[in-house]
């Protein structure tokens, strides 16, 4: 999977934990599959060691790497 753009919106700071929630849309391409924009709603705690953006970022990546595995699963299984 390789993320060719990303953006970053309606984010929010559960003061009760500690964290930042946003939704991030990422603009992924994967082999043999057009370009397309997966959004998905992430946090990540609001003190840490690499600037906000790309702790977000990061984790939206490793959440949509795991889900895209997920459904190729499925479709082999079915297939």
């Amino acid at each position: 999977m390789i993320v060719l753009d990303a953006t970053i919106s309606n984010v929010s700071y559960a003061r009760d934990f500690g964290r930042i929630e946003a939704k991030v849309t990422l603009i992924v391409k994967t082999a043999h599959q057009p370009v397309r924009a997966i959004g998905i709603r992430t946090n990540v705690l609001a003190r840490g060691d690499a600037p906000l953006r790309t702790r977000l970022l990061e984790d939206a990546a490793i959440l949509v790497r795991n889900r895209l595995a997920v459904q190729s699963q499925r479709t082999a299984e079915v297939a």
